[in-house]
């Protein structure tokens, strides 16, 4: 993958590739209530947009982000609302 952005409430960060099984790590913390979205470029140089879960203002924890076969987009979200 290539040219892989994260934009969520508030801002947004990227990396210019990840290798096939690798990760990539990123502390964030939701400004607002929006979704998520992430766009990249896959090995055939296609671009993709994908729209992820809502993060509501103040919520922290993790978001796993996993690009599977075929360009499909796992999310797995496990977050608390900060009191």
């Amino acid at each position: 993958m290539s040219l892989v952005e994260v934009n969520y409430p508030g801002g947004s960060f990227g990396v210019q590739t990840i290798a096939a099984g690798a990760s990539y790590h990123y502390r964030f913390h939701s400004l607002s209530t929006d979704t998520v979205s992430l766009s990249f470029t896959d090995t055939a140089r296609q671009s993709h947009t994908v729209t992820g879960p809502e993060l509501k203002q103040n919520q922290e924890g993790s978001l796993s982000i996993d690009i599977q076969a075929a360009n499909q987009v796992r999310w797995t979200p496990a977050l608390t609302d900060r009191r």
